[in-house]
């Protein structure tokens, strides 16, 4: 009886057809220019959209040994928001909400209490599954900012973002 058992327990071991696997990491990086004319007013939002941009989810899914419809879930874990000129001290808070064709757009980070000085943040990321979203050829961000000051010449804001993928490997 207990070989039987045994015998029964290393088959279930040897016959599971377990998918595998795999995460990996898209890195994205986009420049937004707040024009001057945006600086005019600190208690109104201003909505930025960032041109559409190449998701390149296809070519990333192939050097992973997965493709697009095997992917359950992608996730931003990071989104920076930097400048190379000055700092960021005209911003009181921003939103971030991801946009693409067809689609809804849907909030994906934000930021407030940005630190006096700084000349870059991290935003404060919401947890969503934006996999309808980034297996679209191209999306767009549209930031939603509040200002602390006005000015008087433009910004130039990067931001860069990081998406987790998690997906099942091609057999």
């Amino acid at each position: 009886m207990v070989s039987a058992i045994v015998f029964l327990g290393i088959q279930s071991c040897t016959k599971k057809d377990v998918n595998e696997l795999t995460e990996f990491d898209i890195n994205y990086s986009n420049e937004l220019t707040i024009p001057s004319t945006s600086f005019t007013t600190v208690t109104v939002p201003v909505d930025i959209s960032t041109p559409e941009f190449a998701t390149n989810i296809s070519s990333n899914s192939s050097s992973n040994k997965t493709t697009t419809d095997l992917i359950t879930e992608i996730k931003l874990t990071k989104f920076n928001i930097s400048t190379s000129s000055g700092n960021l001290d005209f911003l009181k808070s921003v939103t971030i909400y991801i946009k693409a064709s067809g689609l809804s757009e849907t909030q994906v980070a934000t930021k407030s209490n940005i630190p006096a000085g700084s000349t870059s943040v991290s935003a404060d990321l919401k947890d969503v599954n934006i996999k309808d979203y980034i297996t679209k050829d191209k999306v767009s961000f549209r930031a939603s900012f509040l200002f602390q000051t006005t000015g008087s010449s433009s910004m130039n804001l990067k931001m860069d973002e990081t998406v987790r993928v998690k997906a099942t490997i091609l057999k």
